[in-house]
């Protein structure tokens, strides 16, 4: 049975402060709660794991799954949102009113998880009967959580208010909207701070807290996106080199199911997940699949791969693209049947034909995996250097080899060539990123970053406008933050 820390948090929650209304509602009896809570290690663990729970899928959540997901992958020119959920996948004008609803609540939950990790950040550090290394790691871990959150604020919605301390007075309503570059400055302070007082790994019961690697994970993308190539390139290098991550092997493309599969717990290159189980499920295969064809449990089929996007050029030897994506299924009866017109091909890469019920799909959905490391490398040696060194080339190849099922360290006929220049790396390196993370909430984040998302969405034959580069603020952040006016609305709303 898979272990997830997020079980723990749903018993907690409702001790700590759990959204604005909480919060301003004058309890004594509650306050009373909070400050006997607070008294040792086994309330710090709870505490840590309710930051954990903002991970937790079902009811009204929105981050990261279902809707926050399904956000950035229709947002990608790889996908159609269909039905409710097609109104992402427009770019010629503002969200519709349903579309800016789910993402109003996607952003009201990340600053969910960023009051409870401020929570955790204030109390656990007061708690004397405690072990000093385990309260560091603690209010580590609870930092490293609050700069990821940023990091998802601030790649979609631009400048955000940064709020630094638990919510518990109406004095802390106003907060200015911070500029891009002191939200990036924030979350690069904090992942370095917290490193030394984060474990360097955990057992597979608590697979899924964040580790050192995690975080310096995560700061390799940050000095990606904010374009601090050397950087960008000595992190993922040093997890690369140093951390005890590696390629899970792969020989035929039902192989992957080592990463993916609703099974797993984790695996040799897992660094940080959102991890599900069958009593914590998320809903991701039932939006993915159709009913009946045996990957989950009903299915709408909301997210519609684009033929003439990246994905019609993708090479069927691929063993990624066998696994990732599909146009036909073996029914009840044992027969093969091809996918109907109206959706000939469908994603693949989570499936959980034994989830308990719908939404209790297990498969966990990863945030970093090692071979992101290797593409960051990639990336950002070439920029730093003005062109793919022999290293970043081989790295980027060792991707791909393993894609193809190919020894990660033998020369093959898949191999990109040496000597390409900047911008065909570049172009490769993206490639890459897109065949080996497909709906891992990725790609959207890469057509922003790179300037790409206008030229790449027009290809496909939709029309463009630039109120698509950014998320719209919520209303009631708006309305009901004096620090804040109409004129912080991200353009077009």
């Amino acid at each position: 049975m898979k272990n997830n820390i997020l079980v723990i948090s749903g018993l907690i929650l409702g001790l700590l402060s759990s959204s604005c209304e909480d919060a301003l509602t004058e309890q004594p009896e509650s306050l009373l709660v909070k400050e006997n809570f607070y008294k040792n290690e086994t309330d710090a663990f709870s505490a840590l794991a309710a930051v954990y729970g903002t991970f937790r899928s079902g009811g009204e959540r929105y981050f990261p799954v279902t809707y926050f997901m399904a956000t950035l992958e229709n947002r990608a020119e790889y996908s159609n949102g269909r039905g409710s959920q097609a109104g992402f996948s427009k770019y010629d004008g503002p969200l519709d009113n349903t579309s800016q609803e789910r993402v109003f609540a996607a952003y009201n939950d990340i600053y969910l998880g960023i009051n409870r990790a401020n929570s955790v950040i204030s109390n656990v550090a007061k708690i004397e009967d405690m072990n000093d290394d385990l309260r560091s790691q603690y209010v580590a871990e609870a930092r490293f959580l609050r700069a990821f959150f940023y990091m998802n604020l601030v790649k979609y919605w631009g400048g955000v208010p940064l709020r630094t301390e638990e919510f518990v007075s109406l004095d802390q309503i106003p907060a200015p909207r911070a500029s891009v570059q002191e939200v990036w400055d924030f979350i690069i302070t904090e992942l370095n701070a917290v490193i030394p007082d984060l474990a360097d790994t955990f057992s597979d019961a608590d697979a899924g807290r964040a580790t050192s690697w995690a975080a310096r994970a995560a700061l390799a993308d940050a000095y990606l996106n904010t374009e601090d190539w050397a950087l960008a390139a000595e992190t993922a290098d040093n997890v690369i080199v140093n951390s005890p991550y590696s390629f899970v092997e792969v020989s035929v493309a039902d192989d992957f199911l080592n990463i993916y599969g609703p099974e797993v717990i984790t695996h040799s290159e897992d660094i940080f997940a959102a991890h599900y189980s069958e009593t914590n499920g998320n809903d991701v295969p039932r939006f993915i699949h159709r009913a009946n064809t045996g990957f989950s449990v009903g299915g709408f089929h909301a997210w519609l791969p684009v033929e003439n996007s990246i994905l019609g050029s993708w090479d069927i030897n691929d063993l990624r693209r066998q696994f990732s994506l599909y146009t036909e299924y073996i029914d009840e009866n044992g027969e093969v049947q091809q996918l109907p017109e109206d959706s000939p091909i469908l994603f693949h890469k989570y499936r959980d034909a034994n989830a308990p019920s719908a939404p209790q799909s297990r498969n966990n959905i990863p945030f970093y995996r090692l071979p992101e490391m290797y593409l960051i490398y990639a990336e950002a040696t070439s920029e730093a250097n003005g062109g793919p060194t022999s290293l970043a080339t081989e790295r980027l190849n060792m991707v791909r080899r393993r894609g193809y099922g190919l020894p990660l360290n033998t020369a093959s006929a898949e191999d990109y060539p040496a000597g390409m220049s900047p911008s065909g790396f570049k172009d490769a390196v993206l490639n890459e990123r897109v065949y080996e993370m497909n709906l891992e909430m990725k790609r959207w984040n890469d057509l922003l970053r790179t300037g790409r998302a206008q030229e790449l969405v027009e290809a496909t034959g939709k029309t463009w406008s630039d109120v698509s580069l950014l998320l719209p603020l919520p209303v009631d952040e708006i309305n009901n933050n004096p620090a804040m006016g109409p004129e912080d609305q991200n353009p077009g709303y």
